[in-house]
This record gives C-alpha cells, structure tokens and sequence, in this order.
C-alpha cells in the first residue's frame, strides 16, 4: 500500500465547537442537536503519494477526534468516501457531540484506505469569538437594558435552559453564582409568568413572590383571664378541647402566633387566616373572631374582628371545620411592628359538659 500524505485544513470548527458548547445543555435535557445546529465538521485537505503527486479518485476516509496529540481517547470518528480530484477534497465530519467536544483542547486524526493513521494529529484551535465560550472564559460588555447572554430552551416537556454544577468537596462551591457591584442591584433575579419568583438585592435582602404558611397548633390556646373557670384538656393531634367550665356562656381564648417578620430583609404582608375547629353540640359556636397587630406596648392596629356566628357539629362533621379570612387592612408586619394577637370567643349552650375543640390555625404570608 502506497504511503498517502494530506495537508488539512478544519474551516469553521471553532465556530462550530462554539455552537456545540451552547448546545450541551439541550443535549442533556435530551433535544437532538440535529433540531437546532447541524453537528457536522468541514474538513478540507490535500492528498499526494509518497512522492507528493497528487491523487484521484475515491477514498475511504477515517477522521477521528481525540483528546489527545499521540494517544488519548478517541471521541468521535466518521468513516466516509471522499472524492479527491488533483488532491483536493472538501467534506465534513459527522458524528460528534456537545459530550464529545466540550470546548477543551482536542486532535484530529486520519487514516485513508488502510494505511496507518497519519502523524501527527492536527490540533483543533477554535476561532478568537469563540475563545469566549471554552471553559474559564471571560465575556464582558457594555450593555444597557439588555442581557450580556440569553439562553433559551423551548422544549415544551420538562427541561433545563442552564444547569450549575461544583464538584468540590470542601470550600465554598457554587454551582451558579451572581453578584451585583451596589446595593440598589441584584444578585440574583429569577421570574416566572406571574412575577418575581425569587430575588436577591445588592443589600441582602431576598424577595419572592411564592407565599409561605405559619401553622399554630391548637396545643397552645390559654384562657384569656386567670380567673375564668375555663378548662382546657389537649388532645394528642395537636390540637385541644375547651370546656366553659361551671356555667354556660361565652369564654374568650387566645392563641398564641410567632410570626418572622421582617423576613429575610423584607416585610412580610399576612394574607390570609384559617382557623380549624369543630364542636361536640351544634349550639356550641365560635362567635367571635380578633386578630390585631401590635402597634406598641399597650396599642393596637385591628387586622380582623368578626362577629359572626360560625357552627360544626361534630355528628355532621366528624372532620372538622374551617373559617377562612382575606386580610386586608393592617396586615403587612415590619421591623417595628410584628407581635400578632389572637382571641377566639366560644359560647357554650350548656355549663361544663361540651366542649369546642380547637385544631390550630394557619397564617399564609406574602412577601413581595
């Protein structure tokens, strides 16, 4: 077999190693790099006898790309027939992936016909554009009201548009990290078609729109004076049974709420209010319902009082019942303003053999 010689030239492959590190996520989320780039490799060359004629014809042609000059892994490869016409050719590589090439140095190989494969292996140099996209790239830009880089994934299954990994062991190890040079920036800014879904400011403060819930066990409810002949037993599902004691009547019992708030470094609004009861007698109801806000000590801003009688017969509702409140008025808890009170009034058709067992209560918080 005659020895063949090639001169070779990769056009565009730095271009395209660009795209193909672009496209590395897609691949992984499972897209096709067919559907959004063609993943092939121009490759022109020049190919001569031992004796440097230049050749004719069609040749089985091998090109293999490794990671590295001499031996290393072969990444990828494709075999094809190539037509050589006074030495020249033109053709391009198919076959490899954005797994195969990363963006990290690699090596052309080729082997023609069955002659060994020729030395030695050509490196692949990307083209300076996109030097900025190889890994420990730097991009940086002037650009206002605009993003320096977009990527977008328009997968209509579940999907990924960026993916962050560190895999250190120790230290401090992000797997996406954002900064902002002042505190009126943000860190960190992420949205969804309702809004703010999460956001990180300059100053620290994190904001979201997603709502959060403080649930306050039944376990905690007191009477409201020490005198009252109120009596309490708690149950073992975290709730408690209140009985009025001697007499009929009302009896007034407060439950105690923590609440965070500010949360974060943001003010954290309350919404919304559920309180889950039920009673042994259908004459037994809760009848009144005061939610406040501390304003100081010794003062007040109301958030809730209702006056309306609520029922539910533990015969008719084995279950429970819920009373639900959009709050409104009052509600948003700051720095200097935060400690909630709430008083329940239960009133009682007969003296000391019922009772209304209270469940807890749910606060829902918003906070942007």
């Amino acid at each position: 077999m005659k020895t063949r010689r090639m001169f070779i030239g990769v056009l565009a492959l730095g271009l395209l190693l660009a795209l193909m590190v672009g496209l590395s996520v897609a691949q992984e989320a499972g897209l096709g790099v067919e559907a959004m780039v063609h993943g092939r490799i121009p490759v022109q060359g020049h190919l001569t006898d031992d004796g440097g004629s230049p050749l004719n014809g069609d040749y089985s042609v091998t090109f293999r790309i490794y990671d590295d000059d001499t031996d290393g892994t072969v990444l990828c490869q494709d075999t094809q027939t190539v037509s050589v016409s006074n030495g020249l050719f033109s053709t391009a590589m198919d076959g490899c992936t954005p797994s195969d090439i990363d963006g990290t140095q690699v090596y052309l190989g080729i082997q023609v016909e069955s002659d060994e494969e020729m030395t030695p292996r050509q490196p692949i140099y990307p083209v300076p554009y996109a030097m900025s996209l190889v890994p420990g790239a730097d991009l940086r830009g002037t650009l206002g009201g605009q993003p320096m880089f977009t990527v977008e994934n328009t997968s209509s299954e579940w999907s990924t548009a960026i993916y962050g990994y560190a895999s250190a062991a120790s230290g401090e190890n992000y797997g996406v990290e954002g900064r902002s040079n002042s505190t009126g920036g943000y860190g960190g800014y992420f949205r969804n078609s309702s809004g703010v879904a999460l956001k990180a400011a300059g100053s620290g403060i994190i904001q979201s729109t997603a709502q959060s819930y403080v649930w306050i066990s039944g376990n905690g409810v007191r009477p409201f004076h020490q005198s009252d002949s109120t009596v309490i037993d708690m149950d073992t599902k975290g709730g408690a049974l209140v009985y009025c004691g001697a007499t009929s009547g009302t009896r007034n019992v407060m439950l105690p709420i923590t609440v965070p708030g500010p949360l974060y470094g943001q003010d954290v609004t309350v919404s919304d209010l559920d309180i889950y009861f039920r009673t042994e007698d259908d004459f037994d109801t809760i009848t009144a319902v005061l939610l406040r806000r501390q304003a100081g000590v010794g003062s007040y801003d109301n958030i809730l009082h209702d006056s309306a009688t609520h029922g539910c017969d533990d015969d008719v509702h084995p279950d429970g019942c819920t009373i639900h409140y959009d709050l409104t008025s009052n509600n948003v808890l700051s720095a200097d303003a935060g400690i909630l009170y709430l008083t329940l009034e239960l009133t009682y058709s007969s003296g000391g053999t019922t009772w209304i067992q209270i469940g807890g209560a749910r606060l829902t918080l918003e906070h942007d």
